[in-house]
């Protein structure tokens, strides 16, 4: 796999496993409403942040460049 290809699917990786973790820091921020703002705000970015590698990764399979 070409290093571009990997860098997309790494990354794609570290911001996915970020998403599955902003329930539970969101969980232990309790009552501090201001974290709570802080990881919602963050996910929210990392969705789109995923949303962008994905369309990249696909662009990539469909133009037949993802090897």
């Amino acid at each position: 796999m070409k290093n571009h290809n990997h860098d997309l699917v790494h990354h794609l990786s570290e911001t996915t496993d970020s998403l599955w973790r902003y329930d539970e820091y969101i969980k232990n921020s309790g009552e501090c409403e201001f974290c709570v703002a802080l990881w919602n705000k963050l996910k929210k970015t990392d969705e789109g942040v995923e949303k962008a590698l994905l369309d990249e990764i696909k662009r990539h399979m469909k133009e037949r460049r993802f090897d």
